[in-house]
């Protein structure tokens, strides 16, 4: 959360914002100096670095790309880098390593693939004999990106991302529109897997195993989910995510029926600050410390967000999905969006009354046929191949080099 909160004060005071922007660019120059000690290590043929969330997942798209690379190799020295703090298991084939600086710059340079669905740090020094493959972690979206709304980020982000579109190798997309976002507003001309989402693969196979260890995690049994999964505001307040949660299950037990909880899953930038926003109980509960949204993602029923690209990857198999946005006005101000409301299949809503109010007068036909419409305007790809297609990838370069 640190860096979160100086990017928050930095935003509010220009003379503040520029002391932030050379101290990050003189740290910049250390990371890059910490590079080339680095390289008196040689690189590690079949070494492969992960990372997610900066540090504070192990999932995403890295993690189904490397699940999918150890089907077929054994052999690979796959390397998870994770903050300290974080609570998560990770399978046994797989190398935790701290994700401090130091020990990440050398992992880094003693590896022969980087695969991550962040930025890396600006500065560091990608070596020539080495494959830097960008996943993101996002769908195409709603809210516009970096070059897209350049007057909606900081020098800093802007800086971030063209570099690491300069020393990326492969963008991976999973559809026309993303890859139109990677050329325009990421400023990168390289190579694009425009091949689905690896994440999103577990659409295609069999869903139980997951649906029973989300119920199991969270002591759900038999009832349905309802996943609430906001993203995250420019001042990180939480308080634009308490709505009548009760009013809510109860308005999807009367459309939906049968019995019902609402799992809240805080985006990252908010980790430290769901477990006190709000009283949880049997019927609400705080999901956020889950690390793999893809599980909750395919255990769920329903989705409600309001901004957030979980929404695209939610509807893949066309499941319900609503959006509450009470400060869609703000947010358009502060970011900028692609789309406007209306003109998504999702029913949306600014309050408890109208979000009650279109969960009870949905109709599901319709709904079907407004996703059909967006999946053709934005040039789907998901396949359910994506992990297979980018692990193909990663072999063939491996071979080559």
């Amino acid at each position: 959360m640190g860096w979160n909160v100086i990017k928050k004060f930095a935003s509010k005071n220009k003379f503040y914002e520029y002391f932030v922007s050379l101290c990050f660019l003189i740290y910049s120059l250390g990371i890059s100096l910490l590079c080339l000690c680095m390289r008196c290590f040689p690189v590690q043929e079949n070494k492969v670095v992960c990372c997610t969330a900066k540090g504070k997942r192990y999932g995403d798209n890295p993690m189904y790309i490397t699940d999918e690379l150890l089907k077929r190799n054994s052999n690979y020295k796959i390397v998870w880098l994770l903050a300290g703090n974080v609570d998560e298991k990770i399978p046994e084939k797989i190398k935790r390593v701290k994700n401090s600086t130091l020990a990440q710059i050398y992992e880094l340079m003693t590896a022969a693939i980087w695969i991550d669905s962040n930025t890396k740090m600006y500065g560091i020094l990608k070596r020539k004999n080495q494959l830097y493959i960008q996943t993101w972690h996002g769908s195409y979206g709603l809210k516009k990106m970096y070059g897209d709304a350049p007057d909606k980020f900081s020098f800093i982000d802007k800086t971030i991302i063209g570099y690491n579109s300069r020393i990326a190798d492969i963008y991976v997309s999973n559809s026309k529109m993303l890859t139109q976002i990677f050329r325009r507003a990421f400023w990168y001309q390289g190579k694009i897997l425009e091949c689905g989402s690896p994440r999103n693969d577990i659409f295609w196979v069999d869903n139980a195993p997951y649906i029973e260890k989300v119920r199991k995690h969270f002591g759900i049994e038999q009832k349905k989910i309802l996943l609430y999964a906001p993203t995250f505001r420019k001042n990180y307040n939480t308080d634009i995510y308490r709505m009548d949660y009760h009013k809510l299950a109860k308005a999807v037990e009367k459309r939906f029926g049968g019995e019902w909880v609402i799992l809240i899953r805080l985006h990252p930038n908010n980790m430290e600050d769901a477990s006190n926003f709000l009283e949880y109980d049997e019927v609400v509960m705080n999901a956020t410390e889950y690390s793999v949204m893809q599980e909750l993602l395919v255990a769920s029923d329903i989705l409600v967000t309001d901004y957030s690209s979980c929404m695209f990857d939610f509807v893949t198999k066309k499941k319900k999905c609503f959006l509450y946005a009470p400060d869609i006005e703000q947010y358009k101000k502060e970011r900028d969006v692609y789309f406007e409301l209306h003109e998504l299949p999702f029913p949306y809503a600014e309050n408890d009354e109208q979000l009650e109010k279109v969960i009870l007068e949905f109709e599901q036909l319709k709904y079907e046929k407004e996703l059909e419409k967006l999946f053709m305007r934005v040039g789907l790809r998901e396949t359910g191949y994506a992990s297979k297609i980018v692990a193909d990838y990663i072999e063939e370069w491996m071979a080559s080099n």
